[in-house]
């Protein structure tokens, strides 16, 4: 009874330490809740559209964050917001005006300038417009601002063509009932607006060029002409519209320029999270993919080039790889760690030892009934007896992928000796199975 007190008196306080220390370091690293402001577009638009998925994604990697999304005018008006400390995240063009605080994270997308114009109008290129009624896009709009640069560069504002600056779903009506010539859009390919618009028989892609082309490739014609644009208006890129990227037409690629849609923040979040936030997105891309098209444009090296607005420098951390000083930045942090790894680690070691052999005997038993049907393929004499192993191995297989997403058994070198034995094994059935056939 001694002995058992005196134990007693050497554990409890070990254990009330324990105790007192893990308190101490679940307080000091649970993340601090954070609310990010993210301001979009227009509620239906597809800058809110694509925020709303951007949204989703870091919020399920990250427990401590929650997005508000912000609807707005569009890219300018985001830019103003940013800078007035009114949105943390944002999406705007790469050619937006201002933005001293706005920094960015990535190119998501391009935007491409698309010119719709009634066929009666006969408007072949930039030339044509003169004398024209055109919709150069809301004002203050991201579409406002580069059509206007664009007709000031060929001179469509100087000659008499009458300008409107109606928003894009009173652009489609104008352009249904004849008030409007021709409109511009500035948006992702296959939106949905451009679907509605170039529905019509009436209308066409008009190319977005001046003067005759000199060359039969779209993309040709496109870059020889934007090239001339980019000494006064740097931030575009040759494009074209692909041939049937809209319900059957255009019936070939038709030159075009754009402007990539860029997903920023503001100079004063934390490093760190941005870091965090940029990692999430590439790593989340497959998946922002499968939610909308315009997400498997993302790519590092594309993301990060001819930018206007700077890195903020938690995405160029990720993007370099570049690891702050750590020990310095978190040295407070580090002795919890490491105060908590000594406590640790031998409870660790045998919870470990006892899970990795768990998962040994599980993987075990699939090696064992499938050496079994290995064993039992030389006595196989008829079709059924190899339909009947077949389910066999199927059973085994569908019961070791449960196993491995619950998992009860690691993909590790051990389940690929698993994968190779069960291959080889449905491969031999394979061939006693076209043998037999053969041969009755």
């Amino acid at each position: 009874m001694g002995a058992i007190y005196r134990r007693l008196t050497y554990i409890l306080p070990i254990g009330l330490l324990i105790l007192t220390l893990l308190a101490i370091a679940w307080y000091h690293f649970l993340p601090a809740q954070k609310t990010l402001r993210f301001s979009t577009g227009s509620e239906l638009g597809l800058y809110t559209q694509i925020g709303k998925q951007i949204k989703e994604v870091i919020e399920s990697e990250h427990d401590g964050i929650t997005i508000e999304i912000i609807n707005s005018s569009g890219s300018s008006d985001n830019i103003k917001r940013i800078d007035s400390g009114i949105a943390d995240l944002a999406l705007v063009q790469n050619d937006a005006v201002g933005g001293a605080q706005v920094r960015s994270i990535a190119a998501i997308y391009p935007e491409v300038l698309h010119l719709i114009c009634n066929k009666s109008a006969e408007i072949s290129n930039l030339d044509d417009l003169k004398g024209k009624t055109i919709n150069v896009g809301p004002p203050g709009s991201g579409t406002e601002q580069l059509t206007t640069a664009l007709l000031d560069f060929t001179e469509n504002d100087k000659e008499g063509a009458t300008i409107r600056h109606l928003q894009f779903t009173d652009a489609l009506r104008g352009l249904q009932d004849g008030s409007l010539d021709g409109a511009f859009f500035l948006t992702g390919l296959g939106a949905s607006i451009i679907e509605q618009a170039i529905g019509q028989e009436k209308m066409t892609f008009i190319p977005i060029v001046a003067g005759q082309h000199r060359s039969e490739r779209a993309i040709a014609t496109a870059q020889d002409f934007t090239n001339g644009f980019q000494v006064h208006y740097p931030y575009v890129s040759p494009t074209t519209i692909p041939m049937m990227a809209y319900d059957g037409v255009p019936v070939r690629p038709v030159a075009a320029m754009g402007v990539d849609a860029v997903f920023v923040c503001s100079n004063e979040l934390n490093q760190g999270l941005v870091e965090s936030i940029t990692k999430t997105l590439f790593e989340k891309r497959a998946v922002l993919a499968q939610k909308n098209p315009v997400f498997s444009h993302l790519d590092e090296e594309k993301a990060q080039a001819r930018l206007q607005f700077p890195l903020q420098e938690g995405a160029e951390f990720y993007y370099r790889r570049r690891e702050p000083g750590f020990l310095a930045e978190h040295a407070e942090s580090m002795g919890f760690i490491v105060t908590l790894i000594l406590l640790f680690w031998s409870f660790s070691a045998g919870a470990r030892k006892i899970f990795v052999s768990k998962r040994k005997n599980r993987i075990d038993r699939f090696y064992s009934r499938i050496g079994h049907i290995n064993n039992k393929l030389n006595e196989i004499t008829s079709i059924a007896m190899c339909m009947e192993y077949q389910t066999e191995l199927n059973r085994i297989r569908q019961e070791a992928s449960t196993e491995l997403i619950n998992e009860q058994i690691a993909a590790d070198d051990a389940f690929l000796i698993y994968q190779n034995m069960l291959n080889g094994c449905q491969d031999a059935l394979g061939r006693i199975r076209v043998r037999l056939e053969k041969s009755s």
